[in-house]
C-alpha cells in the first residue's frame, strides 16, 4: 500500500526499526510490532488533512512515506512500471532541528526505487540519517529527496521525478490529475475494525513525458500513475500478518485504490475516484476482493491473479500481475509490480503485497 509501503498501510514498512539505531540501519523483514512508544502522536478519527503543509514531514509521528507508482508506455507499445518511495522513521519524537547539526539519532530515512518490464525487475535502495540534509522533504515548494534521487514540484505545477542508479534510471514529468483524494474519513484511514489507522491522501497522476533507461538503452515514455502520502505511529497489530494493496486506472477514466490487511480478521477498504476527481470511500460491504491464482517466486508463494467486484459502480474485473518476479529484494522484502485489468473494464495499475516471505 503502502507499500514498502507503501504502500500505505499503517506501520507498514518500518519493522526494521525495532529499538536500536544499529538494527534500524541494518534492517529486518516486515512484521508486526507494538503500538507507538510514548511521546509519538497517533493518527485518530476526526483528524483531517491540511495542504500544502501535510506534504511536508511530521516529526511528531514515528512513521511516514511519500510513495509513487506509474504505468508507462512507449509510442510502439512497450510497457514499463516505475516505483519510488521515500520513508521517514522517527527514533525520537520531534520537533527537532532537521538539518545543521550533523548526523543525528532522531530519525532515519530510507528510499526504494524500481523499474520493471514484463519479466524483468530492477530495484535499488538508499538510507540516510537525519540532520545532515542528505535526505528530507519540504512542503512548499514541494521537494522530497535522498542524495540525488528526488521528487519535486516545478514552477508550472508539474512534478519531476529523477532516479539514477547503476543499471537503471528514469526521469518523469508528472502532473496530478485532480485535487487531493482524502482516503477513509476525511483523510483518516482505518486499518482494523478496532479503529487504528493512519492519515492518508492520494493523487491520481498523469505522466506527461519521460525517459527510462536500462543497461544503457533508453526509451521515451508517457502514462499514468498514483501518489500516496501517509503518516502514523503504529505498526501492524500482532494478529495482522501483511497487506495487499492495489491502485487501478480504468479505461473510463476512473481510479480505484483498494487494500486488505490480512490477519485474524481481514480488514478491507477502498477509494473510488471518478473521472472528474470526485472520491468515494468504500467499505467491505461495498466490494469483494479475492485471490484466484498464485505464483511461486523466489521469496514466497504470492497471489498474482485477483477478482474484484464493486456492484454499485458496475465494476467486475480480473487483475493479473505481469509475467515475472517483482519482489523488491532488500532487507524489507515485498512484492511491488505492474498489473493488467480486464473484464467489465480494461485498465492497468500496481500491486503491492507484504507478509508472504517464506
Amino acid at each position: 500500500m503502502s507499500r514498502a509501503n507503501g504502500v500505505l498501510l499503517v506501520g507498514l514498512l518500518m519493522a526494521w526499526l525495532a529499538g536500536c539505531t544499529q538494527d534500524a540501519e541494518r534492517g529486518s523483514s516486515l512484521g508486526a510490532l507494538s503500538d507507538a512508544p510514548a511521546g509519538f502522536r497517533q493518527a485518530e478519527p476526526g483528524m483531517t488533512v491540511d495542504l500544502p503543509a501535510d506534504m511536508g514531514a511530521h516529526r511528531e509521528y514515528r512513521l511516514e512515506w511519500w510513495y509513487l507508482t506509474a504505468n508507462l508506455h512507449t509510442e510502439n507499445g512497450e510497457r514499463f512500471g516505475v516505483q519510488w518511495t521515500l520513508f521517514r522513521n522517527g527514533v525520537r519524537p520531534g520537533p527537532f532541528p532537521s538539518v545543521g547539526d550533523g548526523w543525528q539519532r532522531n530519525e532515519i530515512w530510507l528510499a526504494h526505487a524500481a523499474l520493471s518490464r514484463p519479466g524483468e525487475h530492477h530495484f535499488a535502495d538508499r538510507a540516510a540519517r537525519g540532520g545532515s540534509g542528505q535526505a528530507g522533504v519540504t512542503a512548499q515548494p514541494f521537494a522530497a529527496w535522498i542524495d540525488h534521487w528526488q521528487l519535486q514540484s516545478r514552477d508550472d505545477g508539474a512534478w519531476e521525478l529523477a532516479v539514477d542508479d547503476e543499471d537503471f534510471r528514469y526521469r518523469l514529468i508528472i502532473r496530478p490529475q485532480s485535487p487531493a483524494v482524502l482516503n477513509g474519513d476525511h483523510g483518516f484511514s482505518a486499518k482494523s475494525s478496532g479503529g487504528e489507522g493512519s492519515m492518508y491522501f492520494s493523487y491520481p497522476l498523469q505522466v506527461i513525458e519521460g525517459q527510462v533507461e536500462i543497461a544503457g538503452k533508453d526509451w521515451q515514455v508517457s502514462g499514468q500513475g498514483w501518489f500516496d502520502r501517509e503518516w502514523s505511529s503504529q505498526y501492524l497489530k500482532p494478529d495482522q500478518e501483511g497487506w495487499d494493496w492495489m491502485a487501478l486506472h480504468l479505461e473510463d477514466g476512473r481510479h480505484l485504490m483498494v487494500f486488505r490487511v490480512r490477519g485474524a480478521e481481514d480488514f478491507y477498504s477502498a477509494t473510488l475516484v471518478s473521472a472528474s476527481g470526485a472520491a468515494q470511500t468504500l467499505t467491505a460491504e461495498d466490494f469483494t476482493l479475492a485471490p484466484r491464482q498464485y505464483r511461486n517466486s523466489r521469496f514466497g508463494r504470492v497471489p498474482t491473479t485477483w477478482k474484484l467486484k464493486v456492484p454499485a459502480a458496475g465494476i467486475d474485473v480480473r487483475i493479473e500481475s505481469w509475467p515475472g518476479d517483482y519482489w523488491n529484494p532488500g532487507n524489507l522484502r515485498y512484492w511491488e509490480g505492474p498489473i493488467d485489468v480486464s473484464g467489465s473494464h480494461a485498465g492497468e495499475g500496481y500491486l503491492e503485497m507484504t507478509g508472504y516471505e517464506g
